[in-house]
């Protein structure tokens, strides 16, 4: 009983022993995970410490973001004025440009058009220089042309008057009953037959011979002749010329002339202002003053 009761004490304290164990060993692990824990927390709680800070200096820093995404979008709405503005001047400045490029052009053109009025202009003085030199050779040869046109009217005149006196002598005659001779233009003097002529008409035909001859050739035929005239100038730039044709002749205002050079015909040309001796007249389509020359020959159309 006694070997019983001190076993089974002996387990018991074993028991206790073991239980004692394992209370220490679960308290030593016990503490030692509280202590675990503790640093867990306290390393836990210093994380969060530093992301606070943390958190709190990201938000210092987004403010600063923020503020300085404000202070960029200023800059760039300044920045986009400024463009815009230097835009407007770019534009401007082209407009400018191409503005200083029309009235470059327009001041080339204008100066071209200078030049060329200016070489025109000297053209016309060498012209009027030249015209100037012959001017007094053309004076000259106008008075030798009027002083011939003047003795053809007075031979004119003569023979006028001579043919008056035929034309007496021929009412004569026919109040006498004498047949009439033969016109001048059809039967010349002579060959008329002396026998059917009177005494008297002989008489006065021998006595005029010279003036029968000159009114055959005075009388008769320029009363069927056209007048004849020449060109003495032309002006090629208000396209007009001179003839040496004028109202003494039969010229009269708004008179078609015809130019010809020998015998090829030119044109014709339209008086467009009479003088005694010499007329002004206009080209006619297709005739121009490069087609004429000094010289020309004129005549009534």
């Amino acid at each position: 009983m006694n070997i019983n009761k001190n076993s089974s004490g002996k387990v018991l304290v074993i028991f206790l022993v073991i239980f004692v164990i394992l209370s220490l060993s679960l308290a030593g692990l016990a503490m030692f995970f509280l202590s675990k824990e503790k640093e867990r927390r306290i390393s836990t709680e210093t994380a969060l410490q530093q992301s606070v800070a943390n958190a709190t200096k990201l938000e210092a820093k987004l403010q600063d973001a923020i503020k300085q995404g404000f202070l960029l979008q200023e800059k760039n709405k300044e920045a986009d004025e400024k463009i815009n503005g230097l835009l407007d001047e770019l534009e401007l400045q082209e407009g400018i440009r191409e503005e200083l490029k029309k009235e470059n052009q327009a001041l080339k053109e204008k100066f071209e058009k200078e030049a060329k009025a200016r070489t025109e202009l000297q053209q016309k003085i060498d012209s009027n220089a030249e015209a100037a030199q012959k001017l007094p050779e053309l004076e000259a040869q106008l008075q030798t042309e009027q002083g011939a046109r003047q003795e053809l009217e007075q031979k004119l005149s003569a023979a006028e008057e001579r043919a008056k006196t035929l034309e007496e002598a021929l009412a004569k005659m026919q109040q006498q009953g004498v047949p009439s001779p033969a016109p001048i233009e059809a039967v010349p003097a002579a060959q008329q037959p002396q026998e059917e002529v009177a005494p008297a008409v002989e008489q006065e035909k021998s006595e005029n011979k010279k003036e029968e001859v000159q009114l055959e050739k005075i009388v008769v035929a320029p009363a069927k002749a056209v007048p004849e005239g020449r060109i003495v100038m032309v002006d090629g730039e208000t396209e007009f010329v001179i003839v040496n044709l004028g109202a003494n002749h039969g010229i009269k205002e708004e008179q078609i002339l015809s130019v010809s050079r020998g015998k090829d015909l030119i044109g014709e040309i339209k008086v467009t202002r009479v003088q005694p001796e010499m007329s002004a007249a206009d080209f006619i389509p297709p005739l121009t003053s490069r087609q004429v020359r000094k010289g020309d020959s004129v005549i009534i159309k």
